[in-house]
């Protein structure tokens, strides 16, 4: 159990790098061009998650064809909005309104599942979005692009974590990676099309350290489930935040006021406490079902598909 938790901890600080790599890259290329890179290598070494008796088609093998095919919409947008997320705001700031989407996934289970949530969890939702208030302040300060983008990427993590329960443990777990791979690196190469520049030799390697740390922290994760349910290691991701802070701090000189810090803080409690309860109420997906941790919320916001 300890090893899968340590485990966990590190493939989260690795997410956290790679969304401060696609931060460094910034405005020079097209956030389309940069996802469609970033997943391209990820999906040629796939096949590392095979499991004896698997086959390359299996990625498109779905038992669940139209909740497999709305996760996989899902998952593959959450990267180039969270690109567009991290090249406008602040870093912490970035993931504080990405870690909105425990909060969304409460209220998409209400609509959409049909759960009954209690008051505990409800407060807590209502909390979250107050951080996300809190951190924003509308009427206070210029509402950004970015500002949109997050939100838009929380909602969109939410939806793929909405589909995964759905699905359950009707795929295999290279069913799940490889066709989210394959999806983004599609979507993100069709729509990269318009606003497409060679990148430079320093663009390259940027890239290549996004790819690597896309495929590096999701085989962490792998493993760590392994040693730890995965279930059990969800709030393992909260750690990006503390990444957040330090990396914003030292590599791009950004300070979050106090207001900031406090909006933070709300979301990240609220958060933790939804996670919590749900471990309690056992209302969790099963450790088969998610193969993308939510973060991967950035890098393969995925980094969003962990819970």
């Amino acid at each position: 159990m300890v090893k899968g938790i340590v485990l966990a901890f590190l493939a989260f600080a690795v997410f956290a790098w790679g969304d401060a790599v696609v931060k460094a890259i910034g405005h020079d290329l097209d956030p389309f061009e940069v996802t469609f890179f970033g997943y391209l290598i990820p999906l040629l070494l796939s096949p590392a998650f095979m499991k004896s008796g698997d086959r390359l088609a299996d990625v498109l093998r779905w038992k669940r064809p139209w909740p497999m095919a709305l996760r996989v919409f899902f998952i593959s947008v959450t990267t180039p909005l969270s690109v567009m997320t991290f090249t406008r705001l602040p870093f912490a700031e970035a993931f504080a309104l990405l870690f909105l989407m425990p909060s969304l996934v409460t209220v998409l289970s209400i609509l959409v599942l049909k759960e009954k949530v209690r008051w505990r969890r409800g407060l807590a939702v209502v909390a979250a979005f107050i951080g996300v208030l809190v951190i924003v302040r509308p009427g206070f300060r210029e509402l950004l692009p970015g500002h949109l983008y997050a939100i838009a990427t929380a909602l969109c993590g939410a939806g793929g974590v909405i589909m995964g329960r759905m699905i359950g443990t009707s795929e295999k777990r290279y069913t799940l990676i490889g066709s989210v791979f394959l999806g983004t690196a599609l979507i993100a190469g069709v729509l990269m099309i318009p606003g497409f520049t060679w990148p430079t030799a320093t663009q390259w390697g940027l890239l290549l350290a996004f790819a690597a740390t896309a495929f590096v922290a999701q085989a962490l994760f792998i493993v760590a489930t392994t040693y730890a349910p995965a279930d059990r290691l969800g709030a393992a991701q909260y750690s990006q935040i503390l990444w957040a802070l330090a990396i914003g701090a030292l590599l791009f000189d950004e300070w979050p006021d106090a207001m900031a810090l406090v909006g933070i803080a709300i979301v990240v409690a609220a958060g933790l406490f939804i996670f919590a309860r749900e471990q309690t109420l056992k209302k969790t997906p099963s450790p088969a079902a998610p193969s993308v941790p939510p973060e991967q919320l950035g890098t393969l916001s995925s980094s969003l598909q962990s819970k």
